[in-house]
């Protein structure tokens, strides 16, 4: 979430909402820790919608990743920005861009979480911890 989230959120917030660069940043500073730590909960929560409502085909995948995408990410932003001392129009603006722009990007995240597990499940390598020495 974090590689996709900071792509996303620049043109959002500091364009349409207009918020300043300190503000982005503190944002984007506590969305890296949020998202962190919200990455298995979205994982497991996808996975359960998925098993329940997924694969009846392209569109319905898409409407299902939407939903999902949606339903669990808002209100996290909305907190997020809340903490990041954004004010309520820049938030109402940067929310409402977020809910129209889901649907552009509920589904490509929920292709790039497909495919960042096939590569760590795929490659052993990768998903074994390491030592440092």
């Amino acid at each position: 979430m974090n590689s996709f989230s900071w792509a996303i959120a620049v043109p959002i917030e500091l364009v349409l909402a207009g918020m300043s660069w300190q503000e982005h940043l503190k944002v984007r500073l506590l969305a890296v820790i949020f998202n962190t730590l919200i990455a298995r909960p979205f994982s497991l929560y996808r996975n359960w919608v998925m098993g329940r409502f997924g694969g009846r085909g392209t569109l319905h995948a898409y409407l299902v990743d939407t939903f999902v995408f949606l339903s669990f990410q808002l209100p996290l932003y909305l907190g997020n920005m809340y903490l990041g001392g954004a004010s309520w129009a820049e938030m109402a603006t940067a929310s409402a861009t977020f809910m129209l722009i889901a649907g552009a990007l509920g589904r490509p995240y929920g292709i790039y979480l497909d495919w960042l597990r096939r590569v760590w499940k795929d490659n052993p390598a990768m998903a074994e911890p390491r030592a440092l020495a």
